[in-house]
C-alpha cells in the first residue's frame, strides 16, 4: 500500500520525466492531502472545478453555504481529499464530511438530502481502477482522528454530461430512487411538443389565461436580496401548507434549512451568479409558484419547488407553468440539460424524458465499518424494493403518515400543557 506521507511537491525534472513516461497516469492518487476545512482546500478544488467533471452540486460555494449552516447544525466536520498524480498535479478532490452514526465514524459526501447528486471532483480524462480508489480511502482515514469506520457514498451518477463516473468502478447497488433529466436544444417549441400533447398545450394555455385573470401572470428572477427573501419566505410558506394537507412531513421546516437557502441564494447575486437561482411565478403581487435550482457547464438542477395551495390558484398548476417557463428560459440561454433532481412526481415524468441512474457504494475501513457497511446497504435495497412495489410504498406511506399525525398531536398535547392518548 502506498504511504499515506509522500505529499512533497516533485522537482521539476523529475515531474516532466514522470508526465512524458506515462508514470503520472498510472498512478493518479500518488499522493493523498486531507483538509479539516474548506478554505485551506480551496485552491485545489478551485483549480479542477474550473475544467473538472462534477456536478453544480460539488462546488466550492455550494459546499461552502452548506457546511456553515445545515452542516453546522449537523455536526460534520469537513474531510476533504485532495489527491495527485506522480506529476503533482491535482487529480481529484472528494468533498467529504465526517459524522457519527451510533457507535461509528463515516464520512460522506457534502450536502446530505439537499444535494441530488453526489460525487468526486476528478480531472478530465482520469483512469483510475477500483484499487486505487480504495487505497486512496484507506489512506485518507488514517489521517483523521476519530478515524474512519467506512465511507457511505450513496446518490452517484454512473456518468455526468456525458463523462463517466471513476466511482461507478467501485462494487456498488442501485440507489432507491434516480433523477430524471431532459435534453434542451435551441428550439423550445420542438422541446414542448415532445413533452406535450397539443391538447395538454390548450389545458396549460387555459390555466394560465385564469391565473392572469386573477392577477398579471409574469415569471421572475431573484435579482436582488429583497427578491430572494421574498421567493424564500413564499417557498416556506407554500411548503408548509402543502405538506400539512397532505399528511407528510416537511423537510425543509428546520431552521438550519431556510439559513443555507439564503446564503446560497445571495451569494454572488450581485455578480448575477448566484449559487442558488431563485424564480418565482407572479399572478400580480402574489407568488403562486417558487422553483430554486444551481447551473453549471449549460446544465440547469432543479432543487426544489413548491406553489400556492389555495384550491382556486392550485387548480391551474402555476408550479408546472414554472417549469415550463423556466425551459423556455434556459432554451433561450443556451443550455442543453435540465433535471428535476432525484424521486418520483408526475411533473418530472412529464417534463423529464429521461432517467438519471444512480448508484450506492460503501467502504469499510474498520470492523465496525464491515457491519454499517452490510446494514446500510441492505436498509436502501429495501427502500428500494418498496418504492417500486405498489402496495409496499401504499402501505409505508400509510403508516408514515400515521407516525406523523402522533407525533403533530403529541406536540400540541405537550405545547398546550395537556395530554395526549393514542
Amino acid at each position: 500500500m502506498n504511504d499515506a506521507s509522500g505529499l512533497a511537491t516533485s522537482p521539476t525534472g523529475l515531474a516532466a520525466a514522470l508526465e512524458n513516461s506515462g508514470a503520472a497516469r498510472r498512478r493518479p492518487f500518488a499522493h493523498c492531502q486531507v483538509f479539516g476545512d474548506l478554505e485551506t482546500a480551496r485552491a485545489p478544488w478551485m483549480q479542477i472545478e474550473a475544467h473538472g467533471l462534477a456536478s453544480p452540486y460539488q462546488a466550492y460555494e455550494f459546499a461552502d453555504a452548506w457546511l456553515q449552516t445545515t452542516g453546522r447544525a449537523r455536526n460534520i466536520t469537513p474531510m476533504i481529499i485532495v489527491a495527485r498524480d506522480e506529476a503533482d498535479r491535482v487529480s481529484a478532490v472528494l468533498p467529504l464530511g465526517r459524522m457519527r452514526r451510533g457507535p461509528l465514524w463515516t464520512a460522506e459526501f457534502l450536502g446530505g438530502k439537499d444535494a441530488n447528486f453526489k460525487m468526486g471532483l476528478f480531472r478530465p480524462g482520469i483512469e483510475a481502477s477500483a484499487e486505487a480508489i480504495v487505497d486512496l480511502l484507506r489512506r485518507a482515514a488514517r489521517m483523521v482522528t476519530p478515524r474512519v469506520d467506512a465511507f457511505w457514498l450513496t446518490n452517484q451518477p454512473y456518468s455526468w454530461q456525458g463523462a463517466p463516473n471513476p466511482l461507478a468502478g467501485l462494487p456498488r447497488r442501485p440507489s432507491p430512487s434516480f433523477g430524471h433529466k431532459s435534453a434542451l436544444n435551441k428550439d423550445f417549441d420542438t422541446w414542448l411538443a415532445a413533452h406535450y400533447s397539443k391538447e395538454a398545450q390548450k389545458k396549460l394555455h387555459k390555466k394560465a389565461r385564469r391565473l392572469d385573470e386573477i392577477g398579471r401572470l409574469a415569471p421572475i428572477v431573484a435579482r436582488d436580496e429583497a427578491s430572494v427573501r421574498k421567493i424564500l419566505a413564499a417557498f416556506q410558506r407554500q411548503k408548509e401548507a402543502r405538506m400539512q394537507a397532505v399528511g407528510a412531513p416537511n423537510a425543509y421546516e428546520r431552521p438550519d434549512t431556510a439559513r443555507f437557502f439564503e446564503r446560497a441564494a445571495m451569494n454572488n447575486l450581485g455578480g448575477g451568479a448566484p449559487t442558488i437561482e431563485l424564480r418565482a411565478l407572479m399572478s400580480g403581487e402574489r407568488i403562486v409558484a417558487t422553483f430554486g435550482g444551481l447551473e453549471q457547464g449549460g446544465r440547469f438542477c432543479g432543487m426544489f419547488i413548491s406553489y400556492d395551495t389555495a384550491p382556486e390558484i392550485a387548480r391551474c398548476s402555476p408550479g408546472q407553468l414554472l417549469v415550463i417557463e423556466t425551459i423556455r428560459d434556459l432554451t433561450a440561454r443556451g443550455f442543453s440539460t435540465f433535471d428535476l433532481g432525484v424521486g418520483g412526481g408526475r411533473y418530472k415524468d412529464e417534463n423529464c424524458e429521461a432517467e438519471e441512474p444512480l448508484f450506492d457504494t460503501a467502504i469499510a475501513v474498520t470492523a465496525k465499518g464491515h457491519g454499517f457497511w452490510a446494514v446500510a446497504l441492505s436498509q436502501r435495497r429495501i427502500k428500494r424494493w418498496i418504492k417500486r412495489t405498489p402496495w409496499a410504498w401504499t402501505l409505508a406511506d400509510r403508516l408514515r403518515r400515521r407516525a406523523l399525525f402522533l407525533r403533530r398531536a403529541a406536540k400540541a398535547g405537550n405545547a398546550s400543557g395537556g395530554s395526549f392518548d393514542a
